[in-house]
């Protein structure tokens, strides 16, 4: 074999290589090892808080109430499979065969989940099948505004500032206006009621996320028309035109379908994740429920989630009633995310930011009717706001600040609102520290290798799990071994709950292209703060974002800290429900406390939405 030749002179070395030099001038393997154990305290918090509890809830169903149990299995297996017939590689008889077998045992496990379900369960779930498909209507309507108002710039703040502000607060506002405006209508019947506080109910819902919608796909509009290759394919020019008036109309329609398909096509990855929250979110539905309808009509307009709340706190049915009750809640959002996150898997990309361009900035100026329109849903979005601070300064005494003082002295609230900043931030800190180690390694792997594909399926279906699912057994355990009113449960618990979507968010901003300028900055050879500083550099606004978002979900709260805390820990929801009972004595009171409890959730959105979360959750796009 031929020796490698060399230079050596005045202390410079130069050998020839035999191969082709490629990757970090420092060579170095993949994650440190210093980062091999960090993982260790998120994998211990979801297993310990998350999957063990939801376990012992499925056994604690199946020996209550195995019907309930062996229907969800059998529809699972059947939903998921009529998921994957559309796959390339089967004949069109065998996916009409297979397609017709698992629809038949998929109604016929329906059939025998419903009559394992009491009359009452089934119409809960019924009533949330009708939220989901209203969250999935919500977001075709926020994509549709935020085509239409991509040229404006002043647009995203008023809409913005309901994701900040609680169900409860929500609840509050639009139970006053609701209330307000059956009197005027001289609504007086059940059934006008019913579908009164039913509006009510979809008007909150469709407050808070319409604006934090319509700001993330709008950004994401913005970012694919500054980009010269990704705006080509969006707009592509039509090539000759009809010569009828009829081919015309035939042509402009079939144009503007088109263009619609290129669309979705374009914004696709940001959809389906604001689709998968959204759609969760509509399964969830909760808080409001409790706080904006009467408990003399919750039975009426209630949810599968207030349902669960009810059977969970009825000594008398037990805990198998409730674990089995919460398993079909379980293959809803299971489903959902399922059929919305099939189409992101091993996407991978560049972690170069994207910016608006100056050519951006010099798009044709929104006309007068649409800044008209885009006003109006701004100034909508602020009535709800304006309700409450009318309630709080036009008493029935007269014009004051009464309510607000009352509040803000009050010893009670002031304890809880400390409490609720602990704890947020506490489990805000943990779950940045315990998410971006896991983050990191997860981004160094193949997206289309199997532990890439395992792991983000895993941390999908944590990050969807209904809370139901392992709220019960860990209310069981902080109840026998004498935990309940402290703390310490409730932050654990709330990072638990947060950890899995964290992880999907920081790794999504970690991925970059194997072989690439950013995947050698990464995961080369350095220094443990060499190693940070490139973290930061490259996840920074993702990081903010997690830390944010963590922030105002755990401050926000309201069934966790229902089921876990007692009177020592009480958040500050908790504490204002119980003047809910007595509405309209309260209703001043309780404008001023929602009021007061917004106050830090907005301004910490306000100040950190366009620098920090927009980029943060839309991969990298500086806006």
């Amino acid at each position: 074999m031929t020796r490698i030749s060399g230079f050596d002179a005045a202390g410079l070395k130069l050998e020839l290589t035999p191969r082709r030099m490629r990757g970090p001038l420092v060579p170095g393997g993949r994650p440190r090892r210093w980062l091999r154990w960090a993982g260790v305290p998120a994998l211990v918090l979801m297993c310990a808080l998350l999957i063990a509890p939801a376990v012992w809830t499925v056994w604690t169903a199946a020996v209550a109430r195995p019907q309930v149990v062996i229907s969800c299995g059998v529809l699972a297996v059947a939903c998921v499979g009529l998921t994957l017939i559309p796959r390339p590689g089967l004949s069109v008889e065998m996916r009409v065969a297979s397609g017709s077998a698992l629809a038949v045992v998929a109604v016929a496990a329906l059939w025998f989940l419903g009559a394992a379900l009491t009359e009452d369960g089934v119409w809960a779930y019924l009533r949330t099948l009708v939220w989901v498909a209203f969250g999935i209507m919500l977001l075709a309507v926020a994509l549709a505004i935020a085509w239409w108002s991509r040229n404006a710039r002043w647009v995203w703040a008023p809409l913005i500032v309901p994701f900040g502000i609680s169900a409860f607060v929500s609840g509050v506002a639009f139970r006053l206006i609701f209330e307000y405006l059956a009197a005027r209508l001289g609504i007086d019947t059940v059934g006008g009621y019913r579908f009164w506080y039913a509006a009510m109910l979809g008007s909150a819902f469709l407050w808070t996320w319409l604006g934090f919608l319509t700001g993330l796909l709008r950004a994401d509009i913005r970012a694919i028309e500054s980009d010269s290759v990704r705006s080509g394919y969006l707009h592509v020019p039509v090539v000759g035109a009809p010569s009828t008036r009829a081919g015309l109309r035939s042509e402009r329609v079939r144009a503007r379908v088109a263009f619609v398909g290129r669309l979705l096509a374009s914004v696709r990855p940001v959809l389906l994740v604001v689709g998968l929250v959204v759609g969760v979110a509509a399964a969830r539905v909760f808080d409001v429920v409790l706080i904006g309808v009467p408990g003399s009509m919750q039975y009426e307009v209630d949810s599968a989630t207030v349902h669960w709340w009810r059977l969970a706190t009825d000594a008398d049915l037990g805990r198998g009633a409730a674990a089995a009750y919460s398993l079909p809640l379980a293959l809803l959002v299971g489903l959902v995310a399922w059929s919305l996150q099939t189409g992101v898997r091993g996407q991978r990309k560049g972690r170069g930011a994207t910016t608006v361009s100056p050519a951006a900035d010099g798009r044709p100026r929104v006309g007068p009717i649409r800044v008209l329109g885009i006003a109006a849903v701004s100034a909508a979005a602020l009535v709800p706001i304006a309700v409450l601070i009318g309630v709080c300064l036009f008493t029935p005494s007269g014009f004051g600040f009464s309510g607000f003082s009352t509040m803000f002295r009050d010893e009670a609230l002031r304890h809880a609102w400390q409490i609720t900043a602990w704890v947020a931030t506490m489990a805000t800190l943990m779950v940045v520290a315990a998410a971006l180690p896991v983050a990191y390694r997860l981004a160094a792997l193949r997206p289309e290798g199997l532990a890439s594909k395992i792991t983000v399926v895993t941390l999908v279906v944590l990050s969807v799990l209904p809370a139901q699912t392992y709220l019960g057994a860990l209310d069981t355990f902080i109840d026998e071994y004498g935990l309940s009113g402290t703390r310490v449960p409730l932050i654990f618990v709330h990072v638990a709950a947060g950890l899995p979507i964290a992880v999907l968010i920081l790794r999504g901003a970690l991925l970059a292209l194997p072989g690439g300028s950013a995947d050698d900055m990464l995961y080369g050879l350095a220094t443990p703060e060499t190693t940070l500083r490139r973290l930061w550099e490259s996840a920074g606004p993702a990081v903010i974002a997690v830390a944010v978002l963590e922030f105002i979900q755990v401050w926000n709260d309201f069934f966790i800290g229902l089921m876990m805390s007692g009177a020592g820990a009480s958040p500050w929801s908790l504490l204002l429900w119980g003047g809910v009972r007595r509405f309209n004595e309260s209703s001043t009171e309780l404008a001023a406390g929602a009021l007061l409890s917004a106050a830090l959730p907005v301004l910490l959105l306000l100040l950190t939405w366009r620098r920090w979360l927009v980029p943060g959750l839309t991969g990298g796009v500086s806006r």
